[in-house]
C-alpha cells in the first residue's frame, strides 16, 4: 500500500459547497458596502461566546493582536513581568516585549510541553509577576485549576493563549476560555482548527469590566480619552467566513478527536501523548516523541519518502531565540530546550482516514524497527 498523506486538507476543507456558501456571503457584502466590523462581526461574536460558554469574545485582527490587546486591558504595562512557557510560537513572546513588558521563561512539562506549574510557582517567588500567559499547546489544556490557585495567592491575571485550542476543554470539563478570571486569545490564522481565510483573533472573556476597554483597543482608542488604541478591527469577510465555518466546527472537532484516536490504537509501541488528554484536546496537532535530533531528521525524511507530511512543533524553545536570550538568567528553561529537540507533529486534520492513519503508524513503526514483541522504549 502506497498513498499520499498531507498534513494539511484545505482541498476538502474548503469544498464546492462550502466555496459557493461563502461566495454568496461575499457578494452580500459587497453590494452591501460593509467591509468593517460588520452584521457577521457581531453574530460570530455572539455565537463564539455560546460555544465557549464565555459571557463575550470580541474580534481582533489577529492572535497576536489578540494577545497585546488582553495584557493591556488586564493592566499589564511597560516593565511589568509576564510569565510565558519555554515552549509556544513566538508570538506569545513578542506580544508581550511589544507593549513593553518583560517576558519570564518558565519550565515546562516534560511530557506535555504545557507551562509548569511548579515552575511557575518558582517564577511567582523570585519575580513580581503581573501576569501569567499559559498556551494550550498543540491544543492540550493547561492545567488551569493549579495556575488559578498560584495567580490568587500571587495577585497575577492569567490571559491564556488558546491559538491552538479552539473547542477544547480543561480536565475539569468545562471549556477553554470559559473561566471568569481568565481572558482567553485566539488565532484563527488559515492552519488554525476554526480558520480564516487570513489573519483574524478574538479574546473571550466574562468579566463585564474588559469589555469596553478591549472596544477601545480596538478601534484607535475610540470612546475613551485615557488610553491610545489602535487599528485591530476583524474585516467583515473575514468574520463571514468564521461564522459560516462555526456552524459545523462541534463535527470537525470530533473528526480530529476520532483521528486522534486512531492514532492511539495504531501508535501503541510509541511514545505518544498521554491518552488521558483525548477528550479535552482540540487536536490542532499530534506530536510523537524520538529520542533525539538526529532520529527526528531520519524519521522526518523515511515519512517523506513515504508522502506522509510531517510538522515541527516547536523544535527552538523560547530561550533560545536571540531576542529572548537577556531574559534567560532570571528564568528556567532546561526542560523546555530538551523537548524541542524530541518532538514530531503527524498529519491531524478533520479529514483523516483509518487507512491513511494506519498507513503512518505502519511506516513509524517500520522506521523502528517495531514488532507485536517489541515495545520502543522512549522514557522522558
Amino acid at each position: 500500500m502506497f498513498m499520499e498523506v498531507s498534513f494539511y486538507n484545505f482541498k476538502k476543507l474548503h469544498d464546492e459547497s462550502f466555496q459557493k456558501e461563502v461566495l454568496a456571503r461575499f457578494e452580500e457584502i459587497i453590494k452591501n458596502n460593509s467591509f468593517v466590523e460588520g452584521p457577521y462581526n457581531t453574530l460570530f461574536e455572539q455565537s463564539f461566546s455560546d460555544y465557549l460558554n464565555a459571557k463575550h469574545s470580541l474580534l481582533v485582527a489577529n492572535g497576536t493582536d489578540a494577545i497585546e490587546i488582553a495584557l493591556k486591558a488586564a493592566g499589564v504595562t511597560t516593565g511589568d513581568k509576564v510569565a510565558i512557557p519555554g515552549i509556544t510560537f513566538y508570538a506569545t513572546a513578542e506580544a508581550v516585549m511589544n507593549i513593553g513588558a518583560i517576558p519570564v521563561l518558565t519550565d515546562i512539562e516534560e511530557e506535555t510541553g504545557l507551562i509548569c506549574v511548579e515552575s511557575l510557582k518558582r517564577m511567582a517567588q523570585k519575580h513580581k509577576l503581573k501576569a501569567v500567559i499559559p498556551v494550550h499547546i498543540y491544543g492540550l489544556p493547561a492545567d488551569i485549576v493549579e495556575i488559578e490557585k498560584v495567580c490568587k495567592q500571587y495577585n497575577m491575571t492569567i490571559i491564556e493563549d488558546g491559538a491552538q485550542a479552539h473547542g477544547a476543554r480543561y480536565l475539569d470539563g468545562s471549556m477553554v476560555g470559559s473561566r471568569k478570571d481568565s481572558l482567553t486569545t485566539f488565532s484563527f490564522y488559515p492552519t488554525k482548527n476554526l480558520s480564516a481565510f487570513g489573519d483574524a483573533g478574538a479574546i473571550a472573556f466574562s468579566d463585564d469590566k474588559y469589555k469596553d476597554l478591549i472596544l477601545s483597543y480596538r478601534n484607535h482608542g475610540r470612546g475613551r480619552e485615557d488610553i491610545v488604541g489602535r487599528n485591530s478591527r476583524c474585516d467583515h469577510l473575514q468574520a463571514a467566513v468564521l461564522e459560516l465555518k462555526l456552524k459545523d466546527y462541534p463535527q470537525k472537532y470530533e473528526a480530529r478527536k476520532n483521528a486522534a484516536k486512531m492514532y492511539y490504537e495504531n501508535l501503541k509501541k510509541v511514545k505518544v501523548i498521554s491518552q488521558k488528554y483525548l477528550n479535552y484536546s482540540s487536536w490542532h496537532l499530534f506530536p510523537i516523541f524520538v529520542s533525539d535530533e538526529d532520529q527526528r531528521k531520519r524519521l522526518i525524511e523515511h515519512l517523506k519518502n513515504k508522502n506522509i507530511g510531517t510538522g515541527l512543533y516547536y523544535p527552538q524553545a523560547m530561550s533560545q531565540f536571540k531576542t529572548l536570550a537577556s531574559f534567560k538568567e532570571q528564568g528556567e528553561w532546561t526542560k523546555a530546550e530538551e523537548f524541542g529537540k524530541r518532538v514530531l507533529c503527524l498529519p491531524m486534520h478533520s479529514f483523516l482516514e483509518i487507512e491513511q492513519i494506519q498507513y503512518i503508524a505502519k511506516e513509524i513503526n517500520n522506521f523502528y524497527g517495531l514488532t507485536e514483541s517489541r515495545t520502543l522504549d522512549q522514557s522522558l
